[in-house]
């Protein structure tokens, strides 16, 4: 049954002219396919129903409304969707009488959303008086009304929030303000700074108490404006060092000076790079700084260790050396790798292959990368032999790395691999072909289509799609043994996909004008 369906028989009489049989089980199941598969668009539709003669299909309706109304997922959408609603400010005293509380609530918020000034107000108002959290939102919502009365209404009813047990549901809705201070209908700046006040100094004991319960986004709201108030080394403080969040952690380094020696070291160790940064650059001007960017030369961020070096660099150091060192002793050795490749430092390029073979797949991954910059060839008989490496990200980079030196012999083992029944394996090497490119890779990509696996073959497909977009910007003539190879396999291909048919069209159809 159709939606628009549903909406007939709710329509149709409670009882007809000459058959006094009740409909009532016929429209609540009607309601609860719309409940199922329908969105708040629908509301519009059913507000009539919510006052039926029949109790039980009132009952039904608001439940279905409800229901609808709590699958909405944007703040946008809330009005665009139900301004249209048909409903009165009589309608409200109705709902109020004849539903229970929380149903009420939620009949109110959708009336908060009326396209009638009247209505919303008045939605406004009742909204104020429920004592529910649930109101709080959408009170929230008319702070920015187009319409004064509406906008008085909601700046009066947010302070009957303003309680200690609704402090949660404020802070929940501290980023609506922030969204509705864009829409700049109304500057709502002061009753954002009101709200806050409230919430971190007035109720400041039980924020601090629950403040890792909250979400990122409200830690970060609260850990913005709590930031600004902190006078000393404060529980606020140590509370903000010790958060998972880094945007959090990094509120600490506004209030430096406050810090102790031990909160300072645990700045510089921490995990992300930008605190670290931000830490050495406030302590760039004490003495004996230098002793400290020298423990960041290797470090994993390349703005630190750039930061490290301009430091260091009237001290002497050899930072070639430095890194090979670091190597030789297995410290800091991802840092060390990079820094090793940002300084050109080729004379130590042998002790770089050595981590080639390291158990730790992200050290290969960069020992492979430095290699590449630092001598190519030995990059490149790395990179040939570990064509068909287990780790995917190392194949990637070795495919994104010979992909720019297509050599036959490299085509030459990606088509062996080819052959393995590995589905991982066909995908690489496909991916190869595809980047190499040009006339060498169209018959390599042609046999992929055939392939018996489905997934590879619309790999292929889509790859081979991808090739005759860049075949005309070919402009090499292509080989004759190419043209050869190439005439000879789309034959084989072609007729297996005539018998076949594994895509709707074939998709080597036309494809032998590229070999004329």
């Amino acid at each position: 049954m159709e939606i628009w369906q549903c909406i007939e028989i709710l329509r149709r009489p409670n009882k007809t002219w000459f058959f006094s049989k009740n409909n009532t089980e016929e429209k609540t199941n009607a309601l609860n396919k719309i409940a199922n598969d329908g969105n708040i668009k629908l509301i519009y539709s059913l507000t009539e129903f919510l006052k039926d003669d029949n109790r039980e299909i009132r009952e039904s309706t608001c439940r279905t409304i409800i229901h609808l109304f709590q699958k909405n997922d944007s703040k946008k959408r809330y009005y665009d969707t139900l301004k249209h609603c048909d409903i009165s400010k009589s309608d409200i005293d109705f709902y109020e009488a004849n539903f229970p509380k929380e149903q009420f609530v939620e009949l109110l918020a959708i009336s908060s959303l009326n396209g009638n000034g009247y209505v919303r107000e008045k939605a406004v108002k009742k909204l104020s008086q429920v004592d529910s959290s649930r109101a709080i939102q959408f009170i929230i919502y008319r702070m920015a009304d187009w319409v004064l009365p509406v906008r008085k209404a909601a700046l009066i009813g947010i302070d009957n929030y303003k309680k200690t047990h609704y402090v949660d549901s404020l802070i929940e809705n501290l980023p609506i303000i922030e969204w509705l201070q864009k829409v700049e209908r109304t500057d709502l700046s002061g009753v954002y700074i009101d709200s806050l006040e409230f919430i971190t100094c007035q109720n400041r004991a039980y924020v601090m108490d629950n403040f890792k319960k909250y979400p990122d986004k409200l830690r970060i709201i609260l850990a913005r404006y709590i930031s600004t108030l902190i006078r000393d080394n404060s529980k606020e403080l140590k509370l903000f060092l010790s958060d998972k969040h880094f945007l959090i952690r990094k509120f600490t380094i506004n209030h430096f000076e406050k810090l102790e020696q031990t909160e300072i070291d645990q700045l510089l160790k921490d995990k992300s790079a930008n605190i670290r940064a931000q830490t050495l650059y406030c302590l760039k001007d004490q003495n004996g700084f230098e002793t400290t960017a020298k423990k960041f030369l290797s470090d994993s961020s390349a703005t630190i260790r750039h930061f490290a070096r301009f430091t260091l660099k009237q001290a002497n150091i050899d930072f070639a050396r430095f890194y090979n060192d670091n190597l030789q002793e297995n410290r800091q050795v991802i840092g060390a790798l990079n820094g090793l490749a940002e300084i050109q430092g080729k004379q130590y390029s042998e002790t770089v292959k050595l981590f080639l073979n390291d158990k730790k797949i992200r050290i290969k991954k960069a020992a492979f990368s430095v290699l590449c910059q630092l001598d190519e060839d030995s990059a490149y008989a790395f990179a040939l032999e570990s064509l068909d490496s287990q780790y995917l990200g190392l194949r990637y980079l070795i495919i994104e790395f010979l992909s720019h030196i297509p050599r036959q012999e490299i085509l030459d083992k990606a088509k062996i691999l080819y052959e393995k029944d590995d589905y991982e394996l066909k995908k690489s090497m496909l991916k190869l072909f595809t980047k190499v490119g040009g006339w060498a890779v169209i018959p390599d990509l042609m046999i992929g289509t055939i392939d018996q696996n489905e997934k590879v073959r619309q790999l292929a497909f889509d790859y081979l799609q991808i090739w005759k977009t860049r075949a005309v910007r070919l402009f090499l003539t292509p080989k004759q043994v190419e043209i050869e190879r190439a005439k000879q396999i789309f034959s084989y291909v072609n007729e297996v996909h005539q018998d076949k048919n594994y895509f709707k069209s074939n998709p080597v159809d036309g494809l032998d004008f590229y070999f004329k």
